[in-house]
C-alpha cells in the first residue's frame, strides 16, 4: 500500500475522531489516557503544531485510532471534496 502524506485540517481532524468513534474509543477519552491535552490533539490534527512534537503526537493519534481506518476515511472525504469543488466551478 502507497504511503499518504496527510494535509492537516478539518478532513484529517475529522477522519481520526470517526475512526476512535468506530473503534468506541472517542477522542477525549483517548486524550484522557494518554495524558494529552485535547487543544494540543486538535492543533496537531489542524496543522497547528508542525513541529517534531506535533508530528509524532499526530502519528501517534493515527495509529492509536487505526491507520487503516483513518486513510480509508481521510480519502473518502478528499475525495469527496474535490467533487465539491469541481460542482462548484462548473
Amino acid at each position: 500500500m502507497q504511503e499518504i502524506t496527510y494535509q492537516p485540517g478539518a478532513i484529517l481532524h475529522e477522519a481520526i475522531v470517526g475512526a476512535f468513534r468506530a473503534s468506541g474509543k472517542g477522542f477525549e477519552a483517548w486524550c484522557a489516557e494518554n495524558k494529552v491535552p485535547p487543544n494540543s490533539a486538535r492543533h496537531a490534527t489542524f496543522g497547528q503544531s508542525r513541529g517534531p512534537k506535533g508530528k509524532a503526537l499526530l502519528a501517534k493519534m493515527i495509529a492509536a485510532a487505526g491507520a487503516d481506518i483513518v486513510r480509508a476515511a481521510y480519502m473518502t472525504r478528499m475525495k469527496a471534496h474535490v467533487i465539491d469543488l469541481k460542482k462548484g466551478a462548473a
